[in-house]
């Protein structure tokens, strides 16, 4: 069986937590860790609604399982009382490892939270340690605006951020799903999802499959979606109405290629339009087209 730590690393791990979180002075952590922690048998203990994690990675939990195994929890996790059980508030990992290791009980601080805080002291806990992604991050922050009323500002202080990076953070949400969900299984990173956000929306799902085909940097990303943007637009042609099955093939192509394509009907023929910024995108393409590219 776990032993609880000493105070000195409770006062230490906890201290910070909390002042990020709060953004006040300095609050009096160990009274409170001494008076709740106590162990707590694992399966008497329940996840947390309000965790803004989604997913959990299964290297880092094996990480953290052998860790445990070795020295047994270090830090106690954090629950509150919900009738003859515990809600998880911070900790969600470790319990997830004890019970995987078929622990009998894990140390834990007993405190009275409301909801707001209990979503506050996660999102906060796991910045600190296992970093949420930053889709999961900006629904935090989003969580915390529209179900508390909280203003930008009030959550940058809460959490201890500066208000660019949770007004940032937010934007990632407007983003299409699609890219979205190349954002959550890391094909692009953050930087990648920023960089796009100022590009003109119309491009964006061209400029975001283009960046996965060809693994551009967040630099070179930035550089196209400027260029994106400062291009004059092309002066509207007439062009009937398209059926279904041709925007489709357009799509297709669109994806296949990661640059625009329209395709023309004229009668009973027509043509099929690809379009390139610069020599280098030409290049690209027409090595694509041929299938010499790498």
């Amino acid at each position: 069986m776990a032993q609880p730590p000493q105070t000195p690393r409770s006062q230490r791990g906890l201290g910070r937590g909390l002042d990020a979180l709060l953004g006040t002075a300095p609050l009096p952590v160990a009274p409170v860790a001494l008076e709740g922690l106590r162990e707590i048998p694992v399966d008497r203990i329940v996840p947390n609604p309000f965790q803004p994690r989604k997913s959990f990675d299964e290297t880092a939990l094996d990480e953290l399982k052998h860790s445990i195994e070795q020295f047994g929890v270090l830090v106690p996790i954090i629950v509150r009382p919900r009738g003859d059980r515990f809600q998880i508030i911070a900790g969600e990992r470790r319990w997830r490892a004890c019970a995987a290791l078929h622990k009998s009980s894990i140390p834990a601080i007993v405190r009275e939270n409301g909801d707001r805080d209990s979503l506050e002291i996660a999102i906060v806990e796991n910045l600190q340690r296992e970093g949420l992604g930053p889709l999961e991050e900006a629904a935090g922050y989003q969580q915390l605006i529209e179900e508390y009323g909280l203003t930008q500002e009030q959550v940058a202080q809460r959490v201890g951020k500066s208000r660019p990076v949770v007004t940032n953070a937010l934007r990632l949400l407007s983003l299409p799903d699609a890219i979205k969900a190349m954002v959550a299984d890391k094909r692009l990173s953050a930087g990648h999802a920023r960089a796009l956000l100022s590009a003109p929306e119309s491009l964006r799902m061209v400029l975001a499959t283009r960046a996965v085909a060809r693994d551009l940097s967040v630099h070179a990303l930035e550089r196209l979606a400027h260029e994106a943007s400062v291009q004059p637009a092309a002066a509207p042609q007439p062009r009937a109405e398209s059926s279904p099955e041709d925007r489709d093939f357009e799509t297709r192509l669109r994806e296949r290629y990661g640059t625009r394509v329209t395709l023309v009907r004229t009668g009973s023929g027509g043509r099929i339009e690809f379009r390139f910024g610069d020599e280098r995108e030409l290049i690209d393409l027409g090595d694509r087209l041929l299938g010499t590219s790498d």
